[in-house]
């Protein structure tokens, strides 16, 4: 038996309390809200199980990696000459350009020369790069800074 389309009283249109009794659904602003419930299947669990144990093992393999390469690379000799001193352990001072004398004008114009006070005379200074070494400090020796005073 067919049934026949329902009609409206008025305009034609339909009102509020009709519609919602025609349509079978409708949403409202609560539904948005409200979470459907998600649960993880055997395969999910096993993936988050180890995704997890990865992350731990990647944790404790790098720092231990790294502390293994820094353990060989302090038995390895280290003979390459320093860059900045080419292996003499000095360099020039650069207050007296390796004069070991400075010289000031003083506001009379008159010219006075003094021992330097950087390298008292010397015209050279301790290499700051190897630390008077010679040798080129490796990459992770270059983070440590002494100060000599």
């Amino acid at each position: 038996v067919a049934r026949p389309a329902p009609r409206f009283a008025g305009s034609g249109q339909p009102t509020l309390s009709q519609a919602r009794r025609q349509s079978p659904v409708v949403a409202r602003a609560v539904d948005m809200f409200v979470e459907e419930e998600t649960t993880l299947n055997i395969f999910q669990t096993i993936l988050l199980v180890m995704g997890g144990a990865a992350g731990i093992a990647a944790g404790i393999a790098v720092p231990r990696f790294y502390q293994v390469q820094s353990d060989a690379s302090e038995e390895r000799p280290n003979t390459q000459p320093c860059f900045v001193c080419e292996g003499t352990g000095e360099t020039m001072c650069r207050f007296c350009d390796g004069t070991g004398q400075t010289t000031m004008t003083l506001g009379s114009g008159e010219t006075k020369t003094q021992e330097c006070i950087n390298c008292s005379g010397r015209g050279t200074i301790v290499c700051t790069t190897c630390n008077g070494t010679g040798i080129q400090p490796r990459y992770l020796d270059r983070r440590v800074f002494a100060d000599d005073d």
